[in-house]
């Protein structure tokens, strides 16, 4: 960790050279206080994310496609002063105007909004593809080996069902793995559970409705179970 930079391994760090030096150019110290204040994670991944941008590692619409979470005039209150200490902090570092106009309220806002809803929490389960799927995938939703947060283009994009076909999981390492929990007819769709299916129809409903913007509609949640 240096100057508010941290990574979850020495290998997350080994793979983040492209940006690195970018990142540890400015001290973060007043932003993640912010952060850690608030209970704030994603702002830490926007402003990475800033970093990676800077670096010519991604371009600053990427997260474009990605369906955005509604915020809250409260929410986008907060956000402000996020957004604040985040500028300062490259200004502070003497980045160049270029290299950081994309970095406007509304982009910082945009990319919140995304990462709110689009990122998976890593849960290193630890085992391997061999093992039963459904104890890993129970493991996972503990939350015990909880290391980070990431956004996964590709995984964003599978629907919610209160009574998956497949899971994600992390083994070893941040690499994601789709793993089926039971048979998978030929052009079924496959789908993920957002949250702890474990939890009861009214909770369900109430945490998809307030953390993801919708009411599920599956067949489970149909028959009230």
């Amino acid at each position: 960790q240096d100057r508010g930079v941290s990574y979850c391994s020495r290998e997350c760090q080994e793979n983040a050279k492209g940006f690195n030096d970018v990142e540890t150019r400015a001290d973060w110290s007043s932003f993640v206080d912010y952060c850690r204040t608030h209970n704030f994670k994603y702002p830490l991944m926007v402003k990475r994310l800033c970093c990676m941008i800077i670096s010519g590692a991604l371009p600053a619409d990427c997260l474009d496609i990605l369906q955005p979470a509604a915020l809250s005039s409260e929410m986008i209150s907060k956000i402000e002063d996020g957004y604040g200490l985040l500028w300062n902090a490259f200004r502070k570092a003497n980045f160049k105007d270029d290299d950081v106009a994309f970095l406007t309220k509304q982009w910082y806002t945009a990319m919140l909004a995304r990462i709110r809803i689009n990122a998976f929490c890593i849960d290193l389960v630890g085992g391997s593809c061999g093992e039963d799927l459904l104890s890993l995938a129970a493991a996972a939703v503990e939350g015990e080996g909880a290391v980070g947060h990431a956004v996964y283009m590709l995984p964003s994009f599978y629907n919610h069902d209160c009574d998956p076909n497949a899971h994600i999981l992390w083994l070893q390492n941040a690499d994601a793995r789709l793993m089926t929990l039971r048979d998978v007819e030929e052009g079924e769709e496959l789908r993920i559970c957002y949250i702890d299916a474990s939890m009861g129809y009214e909770a369900r409903q109430t945490l998809l409705s307030q953390g993801f913007g919708f009411c599920c509609n599956c067949l489970r949640c149909q028959s009230g179970d």
